[in-house]
């Protein structure tokens, strides 16, 4: 062919990224919706049923908003003071709220008015929860009690008084109706039996417990508090099996996905923690832009939920392939249309059909018309200008490496003084770290200077101090290499000891 063939750029060596398949199902969240509360958002749950609206309780109110167009569709605005730890029925029709005036409020999710308020804690109560019979909730508050409440009667029917501060986080057991897991600013975590009135396993957590959970079987309990999370054999009376500590501020929040088998984190340093629950070893990471105080996700994992401390709250959907939009623009292509793409699948063209080649006009590069034209040192020129050097090294040490095949780097590099040698040295000084570029680079550096040695001490003071900056990182190199050889001989001993170990 006759037509010229384009220098082709450097390629850059970057590590490749191995994308496992928690990394992509947890990045085909899309950018979240965020919304600003009224206050922090403390609490963020899921309702069990359809249409899984989410609860959200910031400052003096809960709002119920919709999965489906991010708006709130109820709110319940009945509290004195500042409302805590909204949480559904499993059937999804009952809501009940703590609140820092003590009281307990229980709400039907299609009125407004409070149904029961139970009265008996004398501190903020921040947690609460409805028993899996549904006739019962439980309470915790920072009087340090934990009391069983029956719905009809609004009557106390359990009070536990084992924890010696304030109880902020609980679940129930859902293989269990009788079984409360809590854990209060006392380090601790209680597990309690309604029908006994027991504490039946005391843990000491090791510092103030932010959040507890429950496995689905009832066996596991999960503690986070500080910086770590903390793994619990229930049928071994609270033994340790294992502790994870991948934050580094409190954690306030954990929840499960769907199935249970990965873990969420949320913390004080913005960001949510995913773990295999088969390791605990972390999956995924996702950042936020404040800290993290609450936390839910959807019933079958297509929204996330955060609220933060600075009164953000942030929502993020799944991508989702809408099929019927497909559809209705497939229609939109008139027949013609149709019958021309379909063609193509099929045609097959007569033997008496002439094939008209179109040849396009080619369009080089300003370096690769003046290598053309065998301008080499105008080549170079073209391929050291600021937005082709800065943006597309790779590009000017590719037109680099085709003067040293040709033979004519030295021609090229000769005679440039004033700004070309400044934009030439300003380059090397750039890349000549980087190992993609650091072989061509290396002999340039080493042509440059046999060009120049004879006027080396006659250049002007910008060119010396150039020259200088050179030889430092090149010796900075130099010693880095020698550090990295120790290193490896090193890795090498250690490898190899084990091995025979």
């Amino acid at each position: 062919s006759s037509r010229y063939k384009s220098t082709e750029a450097v390629p850059i060596a970057t590590a490749a990224r191995k994308h496992t398949q928690d990394y992509n199902y947890w990045r085909s969240l899309q950018f979240p919706i965020i919304v600003k509360e009224y206050g922090a958002v403390t609490n963020v749950e899921f309702q069990p049923t359809e249409p899984h609206h989410f609860a959200v309780t910031a400052s003096s109110r809960v709002e119920l908003y919709s999965k489906e167009s991010n708006e709130v569709v109820k709110t319940f605005s009945r509290f004195h003071n500042t409302a805590y730890g909204a949480s559904f029925r499993s059937d999804g029709k009952l809501l009940v709220a703590g609140n820092e005036d003590t009281q307990v409020r229980l709400f039907d999710v299609q009125g407004r008015v409070p149904l029961r308020i139970f009265k008996g804690h004398s501190r903020p109560v921040h947690v609460t929860k409805f028993c899996n019979n549904k006739q019962q909730l439980f309470s915790a508050s920072d009087d340090k009690t934990v009391r069983v409440w029956d719905i009809s009667t609004e009557q106390t029917l359990n009070e536990f008084c084992g924890h010696e501060d304030y109880v902020r986080c609980g679940c129930i057991s859902t293989a269990s109706e009788n079984t409360i897991v809590t854990g209060a600013y006392d380090h601790t975590v209680r597990m309690f039996d309604t029908r006994s009135n027991a504490n039946t396993i005391t843990i000491n957590h090791g510092c103030p417990v932010e959040s507890v959970l429950l496995f689905p079987s009832g066996s596991i309990i999960l503690s986070a508090g500080g910086h770590s999370i903390k793994v619990w054999d229930a049928l071994q009376g609270g033994k340790l099996l294992t502790t994870v500590s991948n934050h580094h501020k409190t954690i306030t929040c954990m929840t499960f996905n769907h199935d249970c088998t990965r873990l969420l984190s949320g913390s004080l340093d913005r960001h949510v923690k995913i773990y295999d629950v088969t390791n605990y070893k972390v999956v995924h990471n996702i950042d936020y832009a404040g800290s993290i105080l609450s936390m839910a996700v959807s019933p079958n994992d297509e929204t996330l939920v955060v609220g933060m401390a600075d009164k953000m709250l942030s929502i993020r959907h799944r991508k989702q392939c809408n099929k019927e939009e497909m559809k209705e623009e497939n229609l939109h292509l008139s027949k013609r249309k149709q019958k021309s793409m379909m063609r193509g699948r099929n045609f097959v063209p007569n033997k008496d059909d002439i094939v008209v080649q179109h040849h396009q006009k080619q369009h080089l590069a300003k370096y690769d018309q003046y290598f053309r034209k065998f301008e080499h040192s105008k080549a170079l020129d073209a391929a050291l200008v600021a937005h082709v050097s800065t943006n597309s090294p790779e590009i000017t040490v590719a037109v680099l490496q085709e003067l040293i095949r040709r033979d004519t780097i030295r021609a090229s590099l000769s005679g440039r003084t004033g700004n070309k040698l400044v934009v030439l040295l300003k380059f090397l000084c750039r890349n000549i770290s980087n190992v993609s570029f650091a072989p061509t680079l290396l002999k340039v550096c080493e042509l440059l200077l046999d060009s120049c040695l004879e006027t080396i001490e006659n250049v002007p003071v910008e060119v010396s101090h150039l020259f200088k900056r050179l030889q430092n990182i090149m010796h900075s190199e130099s010693l880095l290499q020698v550090e990295m050889t120790k290193l490896l001989g090193s890795m090498d001993l250690i490898l190899s000891s084990s091995i025979k170990n």
